[in-house]
């Protein structure tokens, strides 16, 4: 217990920093949590292949775990200029996966030729799983983090991205201590035994004070008061997305601990003593990401 607690502490501080980085001049700070969200993408994406291969299902896991990186370049080209509109960039997301799917099918093929090891092309199949999930879907978070150059409007970005990491956390914390105290019906025991009911009703509602709690501090700070202006948000709107990102991340947990559960493993790796593997830490918080960053595109059109 007393090494899980210390493992949290790193855990937190490591992401508080890197969020506050984002006010440092220059846009510097802006590229410090570009490479904070790529380094997660990446050790998670090889723990991804990692279960994978447990499954029985192989992949190319160099280039699987590295879309992170493809991402990021063909978002730095989006960026130039900011001549795109953000609304495009869903499709522009779509596009990268499918060269990226051909990078790694054409890149079977040369190991195929040059070294005589046949390719089986499922493994590029598998290996776009993983690029899916949770490279895409996490990699999200990169381009809410350039929100602010698509739309003209600053903090936007980091309204959202303290959105992102609070409801994540709170849904985990009082689903945690609910379940706990309250106990009750399991919520499904097949995929995860410890997780309750009422659990995820305390999840729910920590989901809910994480995106109110947002909400007061953006309403209360007046260099941060305009995104709400500008998009016409009320606490409402900030209710929902805590409602449903909650609900979706809960999800997440259960997605990724289905495919533990698959593979026939405790954990997706021992990066974090206590916790687990990166993938542990992301699993809800890849499926709140994707929502959020809907959510955005919807609230900017």
């Amino acid at each position: 217990m007393k090494e899980r607690f210390k493992t949290s502490i790193y855990i937190v501080l490591a992401t508080v920093l890197a969020i506050v980085s984002k006010f440092l001049p220059f846009s510097i700070g802006t590229y410090i949590f570009d490479i904070f969200v790529l380094c997660i993408a990446i050790v998670a994406g090889f723990e991804m292949c990692n279960i994978m291969e447990k499954c029985g299902k192989k992949t190319n896991k160099y280039f699987a775990s590295m879309y992170g990186i493809f991402n990021y370049i063909i978002l730095l080209i989006c960026a130039e200029g900011n001549t795109i509109n953000f609304a495009y960039l869903p499709l522009i997301e779509l596009g990268s996966l499918v060269v990226y799917f051909f990078i790694i099918w054409l890149s079977q093929i040369f190991v195929e030729k040059t070294q005589g090891l046949k390719q089986n092309t499922k493994t590029t199949l598998n290996s776009m799983i993983v690029c899916i999930y949770p490279g895409f879907l996490f990699c999200l978070m990169l381009l809410i983090n350039h929100i602010d150059a698509y739309t003209g409007i600053v903090n936007l970005s980091m309204a959202f991205i303290i959105m992102i990491f609070v409801i994540t956390y709170l849904t985990d914390t009082f689903a945690y201590l609910v379940g706990r105290t309250f106990k009750g019906p399991k919520l499904a025991p097949k995929i995860s035994p410890n997780k309750t009911i009422s659990g995820a009703v305390g999840g729910l509602l920590g989901g809910i004070a994480g995106s109110m709690l947002v909400y007061l501090i953006i309403y209360n700070v007046n260099s941060w008061s305009v995104v709400l202006t500008q998009y016409s948000l009320a606490w409402w709107h900030f209710l929902i997305i805590g409602a449903v990102a909650s609900v979706l991340g809960q999800c997440g947990d259960l997605f990724e601990s289905k495919l533990k559960r698959i593979a026939n493993i405790k954990d997706s790796g021992s990066i974090f003593p206590g916790h687990g593997g990166m993938l542990d830490r992301i699993d809800a918080m890849t499926f709140v990401t994707a929502f959020v960053f809907v959510s955005l595109i919807i609230i900017t059109l």
